[in-house]
């Protein structure tokens, strides 16, 4: 590890490499419209990791909780969406129009260049699909690990290519091949990623059941718990 790497930043490579590796799998273009559906961490640090490859693209954050929100706009989102009808905001934020089927949510016409779904739930995947323009892309990137029944009808009827990324590897990057741990490493040190806001909640391990009961309740206003130990002012993811 680095020296002149933090312990916070030092605690954050590995969900920055999850985010910085789906973006890598299907990278947008300067100018894209992009949906980040999630904003826990790995939604958050794959916000980063957009900003970070593709500074110009446009960056919309589904959010759940308005804490969420609040970090999503202050590590650079361009909007941030909760509440309401989602189907008509997010229409109304691409200028595309939104197509109500009179036997489900219906879809965007139009809608966004690339979708990031980093909450991996049935509704997030059915939701995340129909968001994406025709022709665009949808990158699964939270798992669920349960068995799920979807419609992925926009990907015969709208050409939406629908790829899946799993955790990190070794990435092509500007001419090289670097694992992403390195890049993320890199990229911190050079501030195209940061961990401030990220760390919400700090535990002692003595009190490591009250740190899970956090992280797990999303309302208590947590998006990293880390916990530190005697021995070190150190954090550990």
């Amino acid at each position: 590890m680095p020296e002149d790497l933090t312990d916070d930043q030092a605690s954050l490579i590995e969900p920055m490499s999850v985010g910085l590796h789906a973006v890598l799998r299907r990278p947008p273009a300067e100018g894209d419209q992009v949906l980040v559906i999630g904003a826990g961490i790995i939604g958050l640090v794959t916000l980063q990791a957009l900003k970070a490859i593709r500074p110009k693209a446009r960056v919309v954050v589904l959010a759940r909780y308005p804490h969420q929100a609040e970090a999503a706009w202050s590590l650079g989102a361009d909007e941030a969406v909760t509440g309401g009808d989602t189907y008509e905001r997010l229409a109304k934020l691409t200028g595309a129009k939104h197509y109500r089927a009179p036997m489900n949510r219906g879809m965007l016409l139009g809608g966004f260049d690339q979708v990031y779904d980093c909450v991996g739930s049935a509704a997030s995947i059915t939701d995340g699909l129909r968001w994406a323009r025709a022709m665009g892309t949808m990158v699964l990137v939270g798992t669920s690990f349960t068995t799920m029944r979807l419609d992925i009808s926009p990907v015969y009827h709208q050409e939406v290519d629908f790829l899946g990324a799993n955790t990190f590897g070794v990435e092509a990057w500007q001419g090289r091949e670097a694992h992403t741990f390195d890049l993320v490493i890199e990229f911190l040190q050079q501030g195209k990623l940061r961990a401030a806001g990220l760390i919400t909640h700090r535990f002692p391990i003595e009190r490591l059941r009250e740190a899970l009961r956090v992280a797990q309740d999303k309302r208590s206003g947590a998006i990293k718990v880390t916990l530190t130990f005697p021995s070190a002012g150190g954090a550990a993811a």
